[in-house]
């Protein structure tokens, strides 16, 4: 029985990565898109690969799983700058070269955004996140399996994504971790998934 569950988690895994040209070993299973960002902005900001720095960037526009966990992380003594929008919803890609600093660790935008449909230019901030050696996390709840979403042609270091929205099991979710990033564990106490999320 124990067999069977992991081969099916395996092949989820497998397909999983072939929808974002990772490999299977940078997906981890979560219970949402929404656990799914919380692992990568909290698990991203606390951990060793952060190098102690506190600031990090988001839209105005993120979905409540980025925004409030950003708010949340602020009274915890982390620094965020909100970035606004223009009329269509995108992101200035100036100002966002602009506002990453010294201090920047991380940079979180939406892909496709929840409630105008706005679909950013991923690829574009990838290449700022890249060049200003920040990491580069993508919320893509509503663009998982329905526009390309290659993680390496767009620089993209994390993004979380749901089951629900193409079909799979509700109360699912993952995460793409590229590897080669340590994020530290947001929940504690088992060893299982390489520690990003135990249990």
């Amino acid at each position: 029985l124990g067999d069977r569950s992991r081969m099916a988690m395996q092949k989820a895994r497998e397909q999983a990565a072939a929808l974002m040209n990772a490999k299977p070993g940078e997906i981890y299973f979560t219970g949402s898109g929404t656990e799914a960002d919380n692992i990568a902005l909290r698990g991203l900001m606390n951990s060793k690969q952060a190098q102690g720095r506190k600031h990090f960037i988001i839209s105005t526009v993120e979905h409540h799983a980025v925004l409030h966990t950003a708010q949340a992380m602020e009274k915890n003594g982390f620094r965020v700058t909100y970035l606004p929008v223009d009329s269509t919803g995108l992101i200035d890609l100036a100002r966002l070269d602009a506002a990453i600093g010294e201090d920047t660790a991380l940079v979180s935008i939406i892909a496709a955004n929840n409630e105008i449909g706005t679909i950013q230019d991923i690829a574009a901030i990838g290449a700022v996140c890249k060049k200003r050696g920040v990491f580069f996390h993508t919320a893509a709840v509503q663009a998982f399996g329905h526009i390309p979403l290659d993680v390496k042609a767009r620089n993209i270091d994390l993004m979380s994504v749901p089951a629900h929205k193409i079909n799979r099991p509700k109360g699912t979710g993952a995460s793409f971790v590229r590897s080669g990033h340590r994020l530290a564990p947001v929940v504690t106490g088992g060893g299982q998934a390489e520690q990003p999320r135990p249990g």
